[in-house]
């Protein structure tokens, strides 16, 4: 069995301390949600095939983050949760727990990978809320 020089094990852990920096880099860049400062100009759009509805409204807020906004949106039906804000409806149009149906939240057409209260709202993005049946 070969025995490593101390100048190998010293390039050993130098790059193992290379691949782990760059490892939490990459992890914070993918984490790191930007908030914009003032007014920010984006659409909401609530769409429901179950109830043959679908409206997009442009809208215009302050606030850092969609949950917050969300929480004065005429017509959202909400409620707080341990893990934030839960969208349970708009303008009487409810999930239905019992037959699968839930509101997704889409960002951009893309599914949302955490909760409105942790998406920063950004001029010119499309928020998307979109009955959806089945887990």
């Amino acid at each position: 069995m070969k025995q490593w020089t101390k100048k190998q094990k010293i390039m050993l852990v130098a790059v193992f301390a290379i691949i782990v920096a760059a490892v939490g880099i990459v992890a914070g860049v993918v984490n790191y949600r930007v908030t914009q400062e003032g007014v920010k100009h984006f659409q909401v759009v609530v769409t429901s095939e179950r109830d043959g509805y679908s409206e997009t409204t442009e809208c215009k807020a302050e606030e850092e983050y969609l949950g917050n906004f969300m929480r004065t949106f005429e017509g959202c039906e909400w409620q707080d949760s341990d893990y934030g804000i839960y969208i349970t409806g708009f303008d009487g149009m409810e999930e239905d727990i019992d037959n699968q149906y839930w509101w997704c939240v889409m960002v951009n057409g893309e599914s949302a990978t955490i909760g409105a209260d942790e998406i920063p709202l950004k001029d010119g993005e499309i928020y998307s809320f979109v009955l959806m049946q089945g887990w």
